[in-house]
């Protein structure tokens, strides 16, 4: 499972995609820090112990990007843009954690919540595990490695993003 910054590069990668970035110094960095919080936001059920459940799914997903479009977010002009950047930045967490190597249970993402409550594992090692065992020797080691390897894939992705959406002057 990513980082906190692996989930934010990628929500701001898919929300920049969708919505442009925003003009303005001020404009930008809160679209930034909504997208990015948005992206982190499913790990949020770590602290009532149902990590990777309904949070991590679509109807989630649904949920938060209507209220988003409802309150219109300062994350994009329209409230069909807000909607859909918010919702596909939302999607990018559970996508990630998919994308990567799960080390607790349950295994997988249940994604497709509420329409099935069956976890989606692939078993795939794009991004690394996160280690959330902090007694263990290699916990370090562990987590700067994947943590390098999250950077190195999304850092470029959401900067050519962000090149390309740019506000022009």
């Amino acid at each position: 499972m990513p980082s906190p910054i692996g989930h934010s590069l990628a929500a701001l990668a898919v929300g920049w995609g969708v919505a442009g970035v925003a003009t303005g110094r001020s404009g930008a960095l809160r679209q930034a820090a909504i997208l990015a919080a948005v992206g982190v936001a499913p790990d949020l059920d770590l602290l009532i112990g149902r990590h990777s459940l309904e949070t991590h799914s679509v109807g989630a997903a649904v949920l938060v990007a209507s209220v988003a479009a409802w309150q219109r977010w300062p994350v994009a002009t329209s409230r069909r843009v807000i909607w859909t950047a918010v919702a596909l930045a939302w999607l990018s967490h559970p996508l990630a954690d998919a994308l990567s190597i799960d080390t607790s249970s349950p295994y997988g993402v249940m994604a497709l919540w509420p329409v099935s409550s069956g976890e989606i594992y692939t078993g795939w090692d794009v991004f690394g595990p996160i280690s959330r065992r902090y007694w263990l020797d290699n916990f370090w080691y562990i987590n700067l490695t994947s943590l390098v390897r999250e950077v190195a894939i999304l850092l470029p992705i959401a900067t050519l993003v962000w090149w390309g959406r740019r506000p022009r002057t």
